[in-house]
């Protein structure tokens, strides 16, 4: 077994040119794979002469992430062979990069697309002018959103736009586990978690099982990461519970109830992880640990059981090179005997690809109307689907079979007709944070305090004991007036 630990940057360079290869053969049509001067279908057309009277044109080009950028370069290959003119210089960011690629940009630096996630960047009222108003780029297809994506921005902001596409479901975390070291443990949380209680039963049985088996460092692994906590498990786990719904979530966002009231639903996030500390679900000092460094790695080299995450790690594994099997369930199994619900982020409206208002008076701005539409062409959503295993929220003109493994081992079956999980609803609404967004006071650090990572002193304090989860409801109210002005 491979257990050499690849950070975000590198793990897919191992593997996500063939996987990029593979998925092109597999859902590109014949004639994308050789060169033609044909215009991909509602690509805005650029004059034949353009591009020879200019020279070859090269595009900077910003993968989602450092750890597509490898199946990213294959589908950009296609266009490349489409438009032989063109080239594509794509790149990607990282954590840890995102300061020196803003501090090129703020330089005079533009490049044709970015992408909003490694920069952190939603886009409200402070800071839509940055991007390019999309509604006026001769953009082709936003009939093929299974929403009003051209409209959903502008309605919530009363603002011009839209100024990001994202064609996806949003973020889906589920639990994901090493099905080889499960089976040794004699546990099967798809046959045996259908309650909250069997969970909490399941993970007592699962960590009194690795204590005591040499080789295995955690049954669940979980370490920091403040965007996680702060967009994702606070949002999360709340919906097991009866008062926990969106809905209530919501209210408290927009000021109908608040965030430290005695039945907040977000008294279930820092309860259960308060539990999970107390009786030794999770590493000691989880708060301390890497994200990547301590939990994935760990789980990449087959020393740890399961973690709740999202699609990334699947397909991590597999590139890293481990043999183990694996699969997964849904994230919140339901207390109170209410339905299973498994949350989805909603469909993204103000982040995803966007293109730098100044782009427009490039000399080669029609070479980047031409990139645009065909990145967001319906054959083209197909590849970007297979190479992120995701859910397009977008209507393609053949049905897609998805083959990443959290959506062929877990998603698919949610709320399927004959799916192991049939009987599971999806909750795909929009968040408070969403909703809110368009009365958030320019600067604040919002409700949370995830940006800034201000939310991992609450987080360790709550764990160590040294405040309760009440204080930590009330930091995050306080925050909220501070932060919101609503009305």
């Amino acid at each position: 077994m491979n257990t050499k630990r690849l950070n975000r940057r590198d793990f897919l360079k191992i593997g996500t040119m063939a996987v990029g290869s593979a998925l092109l053969a597999s859902c590109a049509p014949k004639d994308m794979l050789v060169p033609d001067a044909t215009t991909a279908p509602g690509a805005t057309t650029v004059p034949a002469t353009s591009v020879a009277a200019k020279g070859p044109v090269t595009l900077d080009v910003m993968a989602p992430v450092a750890e597509y950028e490898g199946a990213y370069r294959e589908i950009w290959n296609v266009f490349e062979a489409e438009n032989p003119g063109i080239k594509i210089n794509l790149f990607s960011i990282n954590e840890d990069t995102a300061a020196a690629h803003q501090a090129k940009v703020a330089g005079g630096y533009l490049p044709a697309f970015e992408h909003t996630q490694e920069l952190q960047v939603f886009f409200n009222k402070d800071n839509y002018q940055m991007a390019t108003d999309l509604s006026k780029v001769g953009f082709e297809w936003f009939d093929r959103w299974t929403y009003d994506v051209k409209g959903a921005w502008p309605a919530l902001y009363n603002l011009p736009g839209p100024r990001s596409l994202d064609i996806f479901q949003g973020f889906v975390f589920t639990w994901q586990y090493n099905a080889d070291l499960m089976a040794k443990s004699g546990l099967d949380p798809r046959r045996d978690v259908k309650t909250w209680q069997d969970f909490e039963k399941f993970l007592d049985e699962g960590t009194a099982w690795a204590k005591a088996t040499d080789g295995v460092e955690y049954f669940w692994n979980q370490s920091w990461h403040n965007w996680v906590f702060g967009m994702v498990y606070m949002d999360l786990i709340p919906l097991a519970f009866a008062d926990g719904s969106r809905e209530r979530q919501a209210d408290c966002w927009m000021g109908k109830a608040k965030f430290n009231a005695p039945d907040s639903p977000y008294r279930h996030t820092y309860e259960f992880f308060k539990k999970a500390n107390d009786r030794g679900w999770i590493p000691e000092s989880m708060w301390t640990r890497q994200w990547e460094g301590d939990m994935e790695a760990s789980y990449i080299a087959g020393k740890s059981v399961m973690m709740l995450h999202g699609p990334w790690v699947w397909d991590k594994a597999i590139a890293a090179g481990s043999t183990f099997t694996q699969a997964g369930f849904p994230a919140t199994p339901p207390a109170d005997g209410q339905t299973w619900l498994q949350g989805a982020l909603p469909p993204t409206i103000d982040a995803g690809y966007f293109m730098r208002e100044g782009a427009q008076n490039l000399p080669e701005w029609p070479e980047i109307q031409k990139a645009w539409n065909w990145f967001f062409s319906p054959k083209v959503i197909e590849m970007r689907a297979q190479a992120e295993g995701r859910v397009p929220t977008y209507t393609l003109d053949t049905p897609l079979d998805l083959k990443g493994p959290q959506f062929k081992y877990v998603l698919k079956d949610i709320g399927t007709a004959n799916g192991e999980f049939s009987d599971i609803k999806w909750e795909e609404g929009l968040t408070g944070i969403v909703k809110a967004g368009p009365y958030q006071v320019k600067g604040s650090k919002g409700v949370w305090d995830w940006e800034s990572n201000g939310n991992n002193q609450v987080f360790a304090d709550v764990l160590s004991g040294k405040i309760t989860v009440q204080d930590a409801l009330d930091i995050a109210q306080r925050n909220w007036e501070e932060s919101y002005k609503v009305g």
